[in-house]
C-alpha cells in the first residue's frame, strides 16, 4: 500500500505541475544543428505521443530559408497539405495585412481607429474609438478586455498594458476591409495567400471545406468527439460562434505545408510581400506580457526568452483545433504544429511537451499513461460534484423524516445555496465568463450548470416543503 500511496502522490504532484505551475524547460545545447537533429527519432516519439495522448491528427513542418528540413503527419492526418483551423495564429496574417497598408501610406500606426472605421455598434461608447490607436490594437494595449465582443467593448484600466484581446484583432480586420475597400477574405487571398502560393489556405468556412479541411474534435470527459467548428461570418461573429470570434482574430485555415511557406517568407525578408523593416516592427516593437521580463508581444507575434534560444511564436486555439508556430531568429528556422482537437484541460498542456524536441529542448518527464491519469483525476472531481448534486435528490425521503435542526438548516444553505452559486461563479473567479466555458470546455460547463441546477432545484423543493409543513402545523394548532 505504501508504494501505491507514494506513486499516487507523485502522480498528483505531476498533475499539479502540468496544470498549475509555470513550465520549467530543460535547456538544450546552444549549438544545435537544426539541419541534423535526428528528425526520424523525433518523429517516432511524436507518433508514440500522438497515440498515447489520443490526439486524432497532427501535422508538423520544420523549414529554413530555402527548404523543408522535416515534415510529418500523424493519426488521421494523411497529407502535409491538409488544412486545419489555425486559431489565433490568424492574428499574424491580420497584422501583416495592416503593415502592408501602412507601407502603402493608407494606415498610420498611431492614428485613432475612428479615422478608419465607424465605432458605433462596435464599442460601447463610440467616442472611445478616438482614444484607441492601431498600434495599441496590434500590441494588445488598447484597454479592451480579453472577453469583450462587439457591442459591449469598452476601455478598461488595463489600457497601456498588455491584455490579450480578440476583439482588438476583429477591429483590425474591419480596418483592413475599410481601407482596402475589400472583404478581409479577398484581401488576404490576393495579397498574401496567392503571392506565397498558399493553395490550401482560406479565410472562409466554405473554401476551407472545399480545400479538404480535416475534421476537428472536442474532448468530453477524456473522449474525443468529432464536430463542426463554430465558424464566424467573415469579420463578424455568427450566432453559433463565441461572441468575440472573427476570422481575422482566429479562423483562417491552413496546412502545415502552406504555413511552412508563410514562415519562409519572414525568414527571407518578406519576399516582396512586406519589407524587412516592417517585419522587424511586427517582431520586435513589443510590450512586456507580464513581469517576468522574458515574454513579450509584438504585432501578431510573441517574443520569448524562456527557452535556451530566444524565439518568436504564436499559438492558436478554437473549439476543436489547436496550433503553434515558432521562428528561431538566430538559427533562421521556422516550425509549425497543427492539431485537430481541443482538449483544454489535458492534451493542450501535453502537446506543448510533445513539440519541445522540435525546438531543441528536452521534454519534461511525465508518468506513463499521463493522458488517462490526468483525465481520470478530472473525471473523479466531476463525479464528486455530480454526486454532491444528485445525493440530496435520491435521499429526499430520508431528509423528510429528519428533525429540522439548526445544523441541518445551515448545512442545506451551504449545499443548496452557497455551493451551487460558487460552481457557477468559479469560471468568473478564474477570469473567464461561463459562456466561454461552454465554447471551449463543454464537459466542465455541463457539470457546473447541471449540478448547480439540481442543487438549486432541490433546495427550492425543500423550502416549499418546509413552508407547507409549517402551514399544516399552524392549521392543526388552530
Amino acid at each position: 500500500m505504501k508504494s501505491v500511496y507514494r506513486k499516487s502522490v507523485v502522480y498528483l504532484l505531476v498533475f499539479i505541475y502540468v496544470f498549475l505551475a509555470k513550465p520549467i524547460y530543460v535547456s538544450a545545447a546552444d549549438d544545435i544543428d537544426y539541419h541534423n537533429m535526428g528528425y526520424g527519432e523525433i518523429s517516432s516519439q511524436i507518433a508514440k505521443d500522438v497515440a498515447d495522448y489520443h490526439v486524432p491528427g497532427m501535422a508538423v513542418i520544420v523549414v529554413d530559408k530555402d527548404e523543408v528540413l522535416f515534415s510529418g503527419t500523424y493519426g488521421d492526418c494523411e497529407s502535409i497539405d491538409t488544412p486545419f483551423i489555425i486559431g489565433s495564429m490568424s492574428k499574424s496574417f491580420t497584422a501583416l495585412s495592416i503593415m502592408q497598408l501602412v507601407e502603402q501610406g493608407k494606415i498610420e500606426l498611431d492614428a485613432p481607429i475612428s479615422k478608419y472605421i465607424e465605432c458605433s455598434g462596435v464599442l460601447k461608447k463610440a467616442s472611445e474609438g478616438d482614444g484607441i490607436t492601431v498600434r495599441q490594437l496590434l500590441n494588445h494595449t488598447s484597454g479592451l478586455d480579453t472577453n469583450h465582443y462587439f457591442g459591449n467593448a469598452e476601455i478598461t484600466d488595463s489600457r497601456g498594458k498588455y491584455k490579450y484581446s480578440n476583439i482588438g484583432y476583429a477591429l483590425l480586420g474591419k480596418i483592413v476591409e475599410a481601407v482596402s475597400e475589400s472583404t478581409y477574405e479577398d484581401y488576404v487571398e490576393q495579397n498574401i495567400f496567392q503571392p506565397l502560393n498558399m493553395e490550401h489556405t482560406a479565410a472562409s468556412f466554405e473554401k476551407s471545406k472545399a480545400n479538404g479541411m480535416i475534421k476537428g474534435y472536442r474532448n468530453y470527459f477524456g473522449i474525443p468527439v468529432a464536430g463542426a467548428p463554430n465558424y464566424p461570418n467573415g469579420s463578424n461573429p455568427s450566432k453559433h460562434s463565441a461572441p468575440y470570434s472573427t476570422v481575422p482574430a482566429g479562423y483562417i485555415s491552413s496546412s502545415a505545408a502552406d504555413m511552412g511557406k508563410y514562415l519562409q517568407m519572414y525568414l527571407n525578408g518578406g519576399r516582396g510581400i512586406i519589407s524587412q523593416s516592417s517585419i522587424d516592427t511586427m517582431f520586435y516593437d513589443y510590450v512586456p506580457k507580464d513581469e517576468n521580463g522574458k515574454d513579450f508581444y509584438g504585432m501578431g507575434w510573441g517574443y520569448s526568452e524562456q527557452f535556451s534560444t530566444p524565439l518568436l511564436n504564436h499559438s492558436g486555439l478554437v473549439e476543436n483545433y489547436t496550433s503553434n508556430m515558432f521562428i528561431i531568429p538566430e538559427k533562421e528556422i521556422g516550425i509549425v504544429v497543427l492539431v485537430n482537437m481541443n482538449d483544454y484541460l489535458v492534451d493542450n498542456n501535453l502537446l506543448g511537451n510533445i513539440i519541445l524536441p522540435l525546438l531543441g529542448e528536452e521534454k519534461v518527464s511525465l508518468p506513463n499513461h499521463a493522458y488517462t491519469l490526468f483525465h481520470l483525476l478530472i473525471d473523479i472531481v466531476y463525479l464528486i460534484i455530480v454526486f454532491i448534486a444528485v445525493y440530496p435528490v435520491v435521499s429526499i425521503k430520508r431528509w423528510k423524516n429528519k428533525p429540522k435542526t439548526r445544523g441541518l438548516l445551515i448545512f442545506d444553505i451551504l449545499r443548496h445555496g452557497i455551493f451551487p452559486v460558487f460552481l457557477l461563479a468559479l469560471p468568473y473567479i478564474l477570469g473567464s465568463p461561463l459562456w466561454l466555458v461552454w465554447y471551449f470546455v463543454k464537459d466542465l460547463f455541463l457539470v457546473l450548470t447541471l449540478s448547480s441546477t439540481i442543487l438549486l432545484g432541490a433546495g427550492i423543493y425543500k423550502i416549499v416543503k418546509s413552508c407547507r409543513n409549517k402551514c399544516n402545523e399552524y392549521i392543526e394548532c388552530e
